[in-house]
Order: C-alpha cells, then structure tokens, then sequence
C-alpha cells in the first residue's frame, strides 16, 4: 500500500528545478509484491507456447489500435485491477464492442467481497481478478464509478490507514464499501477464463492470438523514476515513459521498500534502446568509453493517467517503453482470451463460453494423453495439468 504523495498544484512547481528524489512529487500508488504475486505459478513450472526456434517480427504495434483510453488510479494500491480491465476492454474492444469502460470499484469489490481474496488487504493479483469477473462479472464505469482516495477514519471509524505494507483492515475499507444495490443490480459483464504463460513467450502469443497480455512486476523505483525512489531519478525519461532494466543498486534499494506494480503489454520493438544508467542516474560506458546500451523493449500501457508518465512516448501519452529482459527476469505474465458478446453481459454474473481448463491443451500445442515435461493433456484432449510424471 505505497501511496501517491504529490499533490496536482505541485507538478509544475517542480518542473521549474530537477528536484532531488526526496523532493520528487510524483509517488503513485502501488501494489504489495505478495499481493502482485500471491499464488503466482514461477515461469520454469509453466509450458512454452513459443517453439525455441520461433522468430517473430521486430515489431508489433497492432494492438495499439484496440485499446480503451488511459485511466489513472491515483492514490490507491489497486494497479492490477487496472491492468484487468484494461485487459477486458481491450478484448471487448476485439470482439466489436463500442467504447468499453468497466468499472475499477467494482471489481475491487468483486475480488475481496465476492472472491474473498485477501480480504483484509488491498492488492490482488491479475489470475484472481479474472476469476472474479469470470464468476461473478462486473458492471460498467458507469455504473460503479471509481474512487481514486482511499477511506479513512472519516469514511468509517474501522478503516485508519497507518501506510504500511503489513497492515490489515476489514474488507470495507479496501473496497470503500459496498458497491450501490442499482450497481448490484446493473448489467455484469464476464470474461473468460485465463492462463499464466511464461514471460519468455509473450511475443509469440501476441503473434498467434493478437491479444494483449496482462503482467504483474517486480517494481524498481529508479528505473521507473518514481517518486519513491531513494536514488537519483530522471524526470525526463518518466514523461518519456521509459523503463530499463534495473542496475544492481536499484534491486538492493528497492527491495527494502518492496512493492508490485501491473501493466498491460501492447506490443514491441527489438530495436528500441536506451542507455543504461548507474546508481547516479548517469549513464553507462564500457571500459572503451562506448556506451552500454540496452536493447529490446516491451510497448506497455500503464495506469497513472496522461499527465506525467509517457507524456511524450510515441505511441501515446501514459504508455511506456519497458525493458523485454526486466519482464523475463521480473514479470509475471497472465492471459485470456475475447468474449462471446452474445454471451455477455446478460446480467446473470456467469462466465461467457469458459471451460473449466486452467489450462487448455490447444493453446500449448498437445494432443490427447501427451504428457511432456511433467505436463499431461486429459484423454478427451481439453484439459492440461501438471502431473510430473513424464
């Protein structure tokens, strides 16, 4: 539960002077890494999709054009819910849907009331989010809109924040209460159920299913520029978006405020790069005075508004470069598939054309009764579970 500390007002005061990262304003909110990582399957114990000799392009921007706008979820730990529903309105986005906005507030709800996932907390991650809208569905932004402060004693008398990551409170002051009974009520819209892939393949489920992928990070405040950090950060780059991987300094120091973060990966290009920096924030060269550059990043669409971060990436105000390694090193990877919209939002909360598969044996390539790698395809071929057998 690491909070937003800047207040609007202060942002362009700050932009007058590099202010030291002490002075920094802009902190959003983000996410316990246990709660980011709660039940999270380790990337090794997870099929490949991807053939080992696969080649993929060394871009992809298709995806950019099926994404619902940026939203911010100011000063509550709630990134992975964001990541979810920008995930959902994406794929509604692919099935033919007009302008999807789900509501953030509800699904918050949905997680900790109806799900009962860490219930007296305030983080999820991305695989219990699905679940939830899988079993229960959400409402429109609409109908449930969200609330960017968290409740305090002046909301109810339970709920006293103290800022820590070890704190507990009851599910009310997480959720901020109970959604309305009109929300309650409203049209609930589902999804289907997902997977966790490895980090490694994301570029070859982009390419096969063209569907973006959800992930939850090992969050790095100096390569993220945040406001947290306790080395030197680049404002510059924050607008800019850009996120390298994190030197060996960054790790150390961030670990000792260990927090998660989740973002929505659009797409790629092999050939960005940025130079790396130290733990001055000063930039990287080799022994011959060359510098160190990094090579390859992920397209990401992130959800702290289009104001400061990614003001100036290309590809949008509030998307980011991130570094394709930091994912494979640092991520957790999460995907499910569009919606039947004939299916959908009927108001009855239940899933829309989902299986019962955790994991699909069509979508990793086996056949029926195969078993590889300690992963065994069920003998009508639908289902894939690890065995450990083979």
């Amino acid at each position: 539960m690491i909070k937003l500390s800047f207040a609007l007002a202060a942002i362009t005061l700050a932009g007058c002077n590099a202010p030291s990262s002490n002075d920094e304003p802009f902190a959003p909110g983000l996410s316990k890494y246990e709660h980011v990582f709660h039940n999270v399957p380790a990337n090794g114990t997870l099929p490949d999709i991807g053939k080992a000799d696969g080649t993929y392009p060394a871009t992809s921007t298709e995806l950019l054009a099926f994404q619902s706008p940026v939203k911010d979820q100011n000063q509550r730990g709630v990134c992975t819910i964001f990541t979810t529903t920008g995930l959902m309105e994406h794929l509604y986005l692919k099935a033919g849907m007009q302008n999807p906005s789900f509501s953030e507030q509800y699904l918050q709800w949905a997680v900790k009331s109806q799900l009962g996932v860490l219930p007296d907390s305030e983080g999820s991650d991305i695989a219990d989010n699905v679940a939830a809208i899988n079993q229960f569905g959400i409402v429109a932004e609409s109908d449930d809109p969200y609330v960017g402060t968290e409740w305090t004693a002046a909301n109810d008398p339970a709920c006293v924040p103290d800022g820590t990551e070890t704190q507990t409170l009851p599910t009310k002051c997480w959720t901020q209460g109970d959604p309305s009974a009109a929300a309650q009520a409203a049209t609930k819209y589902t999804l289907p159920v997902g997977q966790f892939i490895n980090t490694t393949d994301i570029k070859a489920h982009i390419t096969s299913d063209h569907t973006a992928v959800g992930v939850g990070i090992d969050f790095f405040y100096q390569a993220w520029n945040h406001g947290l950090s306790t080395l030197p950060i680049n404002r510059a780059d924050l607008t800019a978006g850009i996120v390298r991987y994190p030197n060996a300094a960054d790790v150390t120091a961030s670990h000792l405020q260990r927090a998660g973060h989740g973002i929505l990966i659009v797409g790629w290009d092999d050939n960005q790069e940025f130079q790396s920096v130290d733990e001055n924030d000063q930039p990287v060269v080799d022994s011959s005075g060359n510098p160190v550059m990094q090579k390859g990043f992920y397209i990401f669409k992130n959800s702290w508004g289009t104001d400061i971060f990614g003001v100036t990436n290309p590809n949008g105000a509030g998307y980011g470069w991130i570094s394709q390694q930091y994912i494979t090193d640092y991520g957790t990877a999460y995907v499910t598939t569009a919606p039947d919209l004939a299916g959908s939002g009927s108001g009855s909360g239940s899933g829309s054309g989902t299986g019962t598969c955790t994991y699909k044996c069509s979508d990793y390539g086996f056949a029926a009764n195969q078993c590889f790698m300690g992963w065994t395809c069920d003998a009508d071929g639908e289902c894939l579970t690890q065995t450990g057998g083979c």
